[in-house]
């Protein structure tokens, strides 16, 4: 039996996320099928995370386990051979069977892509439409509160129960403009539900001049549930890079 970490990209626009769920078509769900086709029997994967309805991939990380003697291009061309065209594996490579896909995760990126220019017909399953333009320089100034180790319960959905600790560390955050679109980058020590889209989405509100800085700070500062009430849209957002 020998273990291997894949690496996947994926359009999450058909897709009800990254995992299985009972009445709704996922990714994970795509890609155990195709494995246990391959090998014959069921096979299970284990990932850095999950990824919510609509969002997107480009370098998530999985793992599986198999006793079939194939080199991992083999296995590369096997597994993308009856994947939709949607759903693509990157890269195989074999690995100590103490790799763990999600437990051995020391850092993630995340990317958001908003459009404030015209709509866009052809993008707009991959880059938020909003748009109207926005305070970019005020909207840098304030994402600078969200740097380092802080208590994200207010930007965040995971309830206290199921998470109790909720203290995170984001090491960089850029905001970054070509032409009309803005490109929001992430990259910390972990990401609780929604939280990405959450400061996005507060980011936004301060871009259009209806939040300030102050107001973000007390936000954060509060830890509390009901404060935050913005969330951007799901399909500007994408797993950018899993670090080990």
């Amino acid at each position: 039996m020998k273990r291997y970490k894949v690496i996947v990209s994926y359009d999450g626009t058909n897709y009800h996320g990254w995992q299985v769920q009972d009445k709704h078509i996922t990714v994970q769900e795509i890609i155990e099928k195709v494995l246990s086709k391959i090998n014959d029997k069921p096979i299970k994967i284990v990932a850095s995370g999950r990824t919510d309805q609509h969002v997107h991939a480009l370098n998530q990380v999985f793992h599986f386990d198999s006793s079939l003697m194939m080199n991992p291009t083999q296995w590369q061309k096997a597994i993308n051979r009856y994947l939709p065209a949607d759903i693509y594996i990157k890269k195989v490579e074999a690995v100590n069977d103490d790799f763990h896909a999600r437990y051995n995760v020391i850092a993630k990126k995340y990317e958001y892509y908003l459009n404030m220019g015209e709509y866009d017909l052809f993008s707009h399953n991959h880059i938020y439409q909003l748009n109207r333009f926005l305070d970019i320089d005020t909207m840098k100034e304030t994402a600078i509160i969200f740097k380092g180790t802080h208590d994200f319960s207010s930007f965040c959905q995971n309830s206290l129960e199921e998470t109790p600790n909720q203290i995170r560390t984001i090491t960089n955050i850029q905001i970054e403009v070509t032409e009309n679109i803005v490109k929001f980058v992430f990259v910390g020590d972990g990401f609780l539900r929604y939280m990405v889209r959450m400061i996005v989405g507060t980011l936004i509100e301060v871009g259009k001049k209806r939040l300030t800085k102050t107001d973000v700070k007390q936000m954060l500062d509060a830890c509390d549930k009901t404060v935050c009430h913005y969330k951007a849209k799901p399909e500007g957002l994408y797993l950018s890079e899993v670090y080990y």
